[in-house]
């Protein structure tokens, strides 16, 4: 009878085991293929009100209606390259002042604080584009 016991205790275990390291393996970090959402806004600042942390306003999807729109939001950019849209070439965030357009590539359900004014990590942004005018 021990031994029936000490068996399915150690199968139990076993199978326990078996199921944590699946966890582990799978990724939850978003991906390229994730669905994206293309947004455009307004600096406010970069870099002043938080360390790494562009500063928006009025962040709004270009093409999704249900997608939500932000009316401040702070871009935690840290290793997120900045990129001028007409070059493709990266710029230093010092090139970014106010009143300047960006467009920002963020992942569907990006994760974002609770806190005021919102702030997105960079695990949810693929792309910040600097708006050029001709």
């Amino acid at each position: 009878m021990k031994k029936l016991i000490v068996g399915f205790i150690a199968v139990a275990f076993l199978a326990g085991c078996g199921a944590e390291n699946s966890k582990e393996n799978s990724s939850e970090t978003p991906t390229i293929e994730d669905k994206t959402i293309l947004y455009s806004g307004t600096v406010i600042d970069f870099d002043e009100t938080y360390t790494d942390g562009l500063f928006l306003a009025d962040l709004t999807p270009l093409n999704s209606s249900e997608a939500a729109s932000f009316e401040e939001v702070i871009l935690l950019t840290e290793d997120i390259a900045l990129v001028d849209q007409k070059s493709g070439e990266s710029i230093a965030p010092s090139e970014l002042v106010k009143g300047n357009t960006v467009k920002v590539t963020l992942i569907e359900h990006a994760p974002t604080t609770m806190s005021l004014p919102l702030q997105i990590a960079s695990i949810g942004i693929v792309k910040i584009e600097k708006v050029t005018k001709e």
